[in-house]
């Protein structure tokens, strides 16, 4: 189809290798991983931009068969939210999306998991593991040292110096 031929009014936010967002799925993810990890003391997962690391791993790490049911699990979460709270869950506030995300998981009780609770499970993983991830958390929050600092134990030692092995 021809670009300027498409009135459709879901517009394409993001090309990536194998996946097209438009614009509902983008926010819809943007405010799910911050219903995951919203903002308190520190900043949440919106605030850190996790929707972008959550893209671009289910791009690039997801096989095409899951990116499918990632797809049209996202599609499947809209609908069954609404059957569950009665409205969007963009529309709702955070204690509501919490209650009613715990409602839609309580009730899959299948051992075939449909699709929107597999797209749950991993926008979850993928939440926790970019903000976990990200530049913020590892400077300022946890920092990692890639490099081992200065090691205590490797000093001069006088000759007639006493030295504790066992320290």
């Amino acid at each position: 189809m021809i670009p300027s031929c498409d009135l459709s009014s879901d517009n394409v936010v993001r090309v990536m290798n194998r996946l097209k967002v438009t614009e509902s799925q983008d926010k819809l993810v943007d405010e799910l991983v911050n219903t995951i990890i919203p903002k308190t003391e520190l900043p949440g997962a919106k605030d850190l931009n996790v929707k972008d690391f959550v893209w671009v791993m289910a791009d690039d790490c997801l096989s095409d068969d899951l990116q499918y049911i990632f797809l049209n699990g996202l599609t499947q979460f809209e609908e069954r939210f609404k059957q569950v709270s009665g409205s969007a869950f963009s529309s709702s506030d955070q204690q509501e999306r919490i209650s009613n995300l715990n409602s839609i998981i309580a009730k899959e009780n299948s051992d075939e998991k449909s699709d929107h609770i597999v797209f749950l499970e991993v926008i979850k993983t993928f939440t926790i593991q970019g903000y976990m991830q990200s530049e913020y958390i590892m400077k300022d929050v946890m920092p990692y040292n890639l490099i081992p600092g200065k090691n205590p134990t490797c000093e001069p030692v006088e000759p007639n110096q006493n030295v504790n092995i066992n320290a």
